[in-house]
């Protein structure tokens, strides 16, 4: 029984790594929001957010593997969109974000303070 587990997960995740990679709605990077690319991560089936990083990888050029520009793009994202409005647009802050990050200078900004609790 483990070994059928084993290749049904394989499957599961070849699966769904192929349907990011550019199949389905095609989306606009310099238009694209927030708001759309959170939604898209929570919506099955709904794969603009890998599309979206996708052309924002090629529109990079980092020159480095797939595998590791998506991570740095998708941190990229992550930070521009981080405590911002939905209508934010993330594309060009990602993309100098990503290549921050494989300069190796990139010091992400603090979060938001801790509140003080009271001692009453």
């Amino acid at each position: 029984m483990w070994p059928r587990r084993l290749s049904t997960a394989a499957l599961a995740a070849s699966a769904l790594a192929l349907a990011a990679c550019g199949s389905g709605t095609q989306v606009n990077p310099a238009t694209y929001t927030c708001a759309q690319f959170k939604k898209s991560l929570r919506t099955n089936g709904d794969n603009t957010s890998g599309n979206f990083i996708n052309k924002l990888r090629k529109q990079a050029n980092l020159g480095q593997p797939k595998q590791i520009e998506v991570r740095e793009i998708s941190f990229g994202v992550y930070f521009a969109c981080r405590g911002k409005p939905g209508s934010t647009r993330p594309a060009a802050k990602a993309i100098a974000t990503a290549k921050a990050v494989k300069a190796g200078t990139y010091k992400p900004a603090p979060g938001p303070a801790k509140k003080k609790k009271s001692t009453k």
